[in-house]
């Protein structure tokens, strides 16, 4: 029997209309696990899309992570599926669900590839229904949050290293691998699997899939839009 092939999906700005390092750092806040005086960080990833390529990912999450360590990761996760309930879920694209849906029916094993916090993107992996996440986050010891970032970087080429590590795993070359993205940050490994498609791609991004003929997605219908 043969391998089933694996479709990557980015998150922020991919599958859902924002990026989710805002309301996750705004719920932290609100709980005072994160110190308030991190509202500037906060605000530079609700920024991020603008300058995203050039943003210093690692030092954004060591600074959260600093703050978070020491708590148990049940607690952190409820507090991830809270802003993703109230904040990420209602702008989430119907396309990107149909999309996932699709994949599932047709075979593939679906995981989310995102630099975004973990503790938003496991919730999103069970809204998805989906077995396979991949994010940012610390290391975990017996439950408890440690402040050692959690390697590789789930970025750039941090992204490759992943993907290859989980198809091997699976016994998949990347060649038979599809990622979904909206970034140009993500081209090292949109350049690199056999089947990249790019959606509602940045303008960098958008240039480079009209040259290299990659298929474009335009994903518009949000959960939040469609129940009003």
């Amino acid at each position: 029997m043969s391998a089933k092939p694996i479709a990557f999906f980015d998150v922020d700005k991919t599958l859902c209309d924002c990026y989710t390092g805002f309301p996750t750092t705004i719920e932290l806040m609100r709980r005072k696990i994160v110190k308030k005086r991190r509202i500037l960080q906060a605000i530079f990833y609700n920024a991020i899309g603008r300058i995203y390529v050039n943003a210093d990912v690692r030092r954004m999450y060591e600074i959260a992570i600093a703050d978070m360590a020491g708590t148990h990761i049940d607690y952190i996760l409820q507090i991830g599926k809270e802003a993703f309930e109230k904040s990420v879920k209602p702008k989430m694209y119907i396309e990107g669900i149909e999309e996932i849906e699709r994949l599932k029916g047709e075979g593939f094993t679906v995981a989310l590839l995102s630099s975004a916090p973990y503790m938003l993107v496991k919730n999103m992996e069970k809204f998805l229904q989906i077995e396979h996440s991949f994010s940012n986050g610390p290391e975990i010891v017996d439950g408890i949050l440690q402040k050692k970032f959690r390697e590789p970087l789930c970025y750039k080429e941090g992204k490759v290293q992943v993907a290859r590590q989980f198809a091997e795993s699976q016994g998949v070359p990347l060649q038979d691998c599809r990622f979904y993205s909206d970034s140009v940050s993500d081209l090292p490994l949109l350049s690199l699997v056999g089947h990249p498609r790019v959606v509602n791609p940045d303008a960098k991004l958008e240039r480079e899939a009209e040259r290299r003929n990659w298929p474009i997605l335009r994903f518009q219908r949000t959960l939040g839009r469609a129940a009003l």
